[in-house]
């Protein structure tokens, strides 16, 4: 800890030594290379409320991270900027994907349903249930992202379904008409504890139709070096990952009117493992060596997501229509080794038929195809009576290969008298919605107004399951089929005051919900006595939250704080019941917390920004199904403490060369993994951590560019996230705790032509 702290001290009094030269920067602020005439902090427009609208007006906590902040901090993906945003949290599953939590808003490590909403530009993206492991946050890569936007809180009447704690929208650069321009990087750098990285990104932007119509293509390709060793099975650099993608953006705009928007998306990462050091449960330390694990079987995980839009717009003047059509396919494939946990379990089923010990591989091979289509009329922005209403509608359909095997025979099969692996499951499922939703902004004066939504869901799923497991008992070979269904309807509301106090400050109050669609549930056979009902319910949050906004000193300093109160009710995890995951609701829970934003800009050569967070998460009741027997167990993931601060300087080494130098700090507070007094979600403690990164970028004649950065300046081994699986059986068991990237130095050259 006192490390920890001191590495905070230095690097904040790196920041002040820089304030006599200048002033402060802000994330926020325009940052290419040439300074904004106006010595303010400049605005960000957002989509927060499918309304065009700077990111200060927005009555709730949305963080925004430009295109050229991403740039700045060298980001390439979401680990790479989450800790900087206030609320902000996740579990690094692999390469290929995260859990994310925003508000403290996750049940356990083992979530199969997600709690926040994911959207490329207009589509919601990924699958909507726990059967399409609609948990698992895809990693986009963020070249040529226009922004990032994080809306913190439920945003169940605008985004819908699966925007428990909030949502998280990528929002690409569109084609510019009339524009020729594009922009190209290659990237070089080396990791401490693995080995070199390298990425080449291009991006081309091309008017077509004498300026009524472009298209931009971007693609890229990226590898990363993995930096955990298994010694024991002659493995290096596991971790590793291979990133590869594209996209195609047609924009055709005739008239003023009319707008038609079409584009293709393509991403894979490939991954021959995951970034995890085998840890003492009690003291935290390496069992081995700091980035050392122990696996038997390799596993590799390969994940992707294409998607296909079309987005028309038109302006009618008393309201602008849109439709928004979108098909998407997800795919994942993961190998886990799980030879501790069958390990104990399969001799308690096979006895003395099978003296098979292992090792056993979990293979899940998981396809969602998408098709979503929204339809929505909105008010143009008159400040008398403004107003959106649309209709959604979602059709998934989900097919899931499951299988255990027995690693150590060629077929995965258990020796005889067995004929089959350990568990083989064909699991195919269906779920289809239709939603209303509304709101309506009335300004009773110039000051005051109010915003009030609602959102009327109805989901229906259906659920297949053809399974065979070695503990359903002779005769050996025979598959269990079950099917469920369900129909389930959810009611979304939003109200929404605010106040200005002046024409640069706003005080608001936010009452709004949201929901996570229940569905049909797995149910054994009757002989096992399963306790999990057919049919799982929606959980459901109620958040209750006041702030203030507001820009200061001719707009040179904006500052944000919020507080909230989030009430969860029918909080949905899994229950594992003989060796197989049934979903469940659990309980209920309640989150307290406050956030904090502030961007200050003295001069155009020297700025400041901060951000920080407090997330108080517990559970309100009991939850058995977790091994919680006791009231306010504290939810695992998030933090009760985050902070950041950056800072960033412009000079002129050499005459007529601009240059920036930046410098950064997060410090991550203490995280759980499970449950204290939980057997069965084992607690792992994962200790608090800071990360420092630093840059130096020169702004070169002819859109040339050259960055020198460092990331963790001072190696700082963060651990990010834990599995407790295997000490349910082991208590000793060292638990694998995903690592932060280690010291990282590199080179980026950028070249940029024409427009943007």
């Amino acid at each position: 800890m006192i490390h920890n702290r001191n590495t905070l001290l230095l690097s904040v009094a790196a920041a002040s030594l820089l304030w006599p030269a200048g002033a402060l920067f802000a994330a926020t602020a325009d940052q290419t290379a040439k300074p904004s005439d106006k010595n303010e902090v400049q605005a960000v427009v957002v989509t927060a409320n499918r309304r065009n609208e700077i990111v200060q007006n927005v009555a709730g906590q949305v963080t925004a991270l430009t295109g050229s902040d991403l740039s700045n901090m060298h980001a390439s993906s979401f680990n790479d900027f989450a800790t900087q945003v206030p609320g902000l949290s996740f579990q690094s599953n692999s390469p290929t994907n995260n859990l994310v939590a925003i508000r403290g808003v996750a049940s356990s490590t083992a979530e199969l349903g997600s709690a926040v909403s994911i959207y490329l530009d207009d589509v919601p993206l990924g699958a909507s249930t726990q059967f399409g492991l609609g948990s698992q946050s895809f990693n986009f890569n963020l070249f040529d992202m226009d922004r990032v936007e994080v809306l913190n809180g439920p945003q169940g009447t605008v985004y819908g379904a699966n925007a428990l704690g909030g949502a998280l929208k990528y929002i690409t650069t569109k084609p510019q008409l009339g524009v020729y321009g594009g922009k190209a990087e290659v990237d070089a750098s080396s990791t401490d504890h693995g080995g070199a990285n390298g990425a080449a990104r291009l991006a081309v932007n091309l008017p077509l139709l004498d300026g009524t119509a472009a298209v931009r293509v971007d693609g890229l390709t990226q590898y990363d070096s993995g930096y955990a060793k298994d010694p024991a099975h002659a493995r290096e650099n596991i971790g590793a990952s291979r990133t590869t993608g594209g996209r195609i953006a047609l924009l055709y705009k005739p008239t003023d009117a009319l707008e038609v928007r079409l584009a293709a998306f393509t991403q894979n990462i490939a991954a021959n493992g995951a970034d995890v050091a085998f840890m003492n449960p009690q003291t935290h330390a390496p069992l081995a060596g700091a980035y050392d694990q122990s696996y038997a079987l390799s596993q590799p995980a390969d994940s992707s997501v294409t998607a296909y839009s079309a987005v028309i717009s038109y302006d009618f003047n008393w309201a602008k229509a849109t439709s928004v059509s979108a098909y998407q396919r997800n795919h994942g494939l993961y190998h886990t080794d799980d030879t501790v946990f069958y390990g104990v379990l399969m001799p308690l089923y096979t006895g003395l038929l099978s003296t098979a010990a292992g090792p056993y591989d979990l293979y899940v091979d998981t396809n969602t195809k998408k098709f979503t289509q929204e339809v929505r009329l909105a008010s143009p922005d008159n400040k008398h009576l403004e107003w959106v209403g649309g209709l959604f509608y979602t059709h998934e359909t989900t097919d899931e290969l499951v299988i255990l095997g027995d690693a150590a025979q060629a077929n995965g099969y258990l020796p005889a008298p067995f004929s089959s692996a350990p568990f083989w499951g064909y699991l195919p499922s269906t779920y289809e919605e239709v939603a209303a939703f509304g709101d309506a902004t009335w300004y009773i004066t110039p000051k005051f107004d109010v915003t009030i939504g609602a959102r009327y869901s109805q989901q229906n799923q259906k659920y297949s399951s053809n399974i065979w497991w070695v503990g359903f008992g002779p005769p050996y070979g025979q598959i269990y089929p079950y099917t469920s269904t369900s129909d389930q309807g959810v009611a979304t509301y939003l109200v929404n005051p605010r106040y200005h106090v002046t024409e640069d400050v706003m005080l608001y109050a936010r009452a709004s919900s949201g929901f996570r669609p229940g569905g049909p549930n797995f149910v054994l056979p009757a002989a096992f006595a399963s306790p999990a009902p057919s049919t799982f319910k929606p959980d459901r949050i109620w958040n209750y939250e006041v702030g203030e906004k507001g820009a200061f000193l001719d707009h040179r300093l904006t500052f944000d704080l919020d507080a909230y109160d989030i009430e969860w009710k029918g909080i949905q995890t899994t229950e594992n019941v003989n060796g197989i995951n049934q979903l469940v609701n659990a309980g209920d829970g309640r989150v307290q917390g406050a956030e904090t934003s502030l961007a200050y800009r003295a001069t155009r050569a020297l700025s400041l920004n901060a951000s920080g967070a407090y997330t108080d998460a517990q559970l309100t009741t009991t939850a058995p199904v977790l091994g919680v027997f006791y009231k306010g167990a504290r939810l695992p993931l998030s933090p009760k403490y985050t902070f950041s601060v950056s800072a960033a300087y412009r000079f002129e080494p050499v005459k007529g060369v601009p240059a920036r130098a930046s410098l950064s700090d997060v410090w991550v507070g203490d995280r759980t993994s499970g449950y204290a007094g939980s057997a069965t979600n084992v607690l792992y403690r994962l200790p608090e951590y800071n990360t420092v990164n630093a840059n130096l970028a020169l702004y070169l004649p002819n859109g040339v560019e050259a960055d020198a950065y460092v990331k963790n300046l001072f190696d700082e081994r963060g651990q990010l996230s834990a599995t407790t699986l295997n000490n349910v059986f082991f208590p000793t068991a060292g638990v694998p705790v995903a690592l932060s990237q280690p010291l990282t130095v590199g080179v980026t050259l950028k070249l940029a032509w024409g427009g943007k």
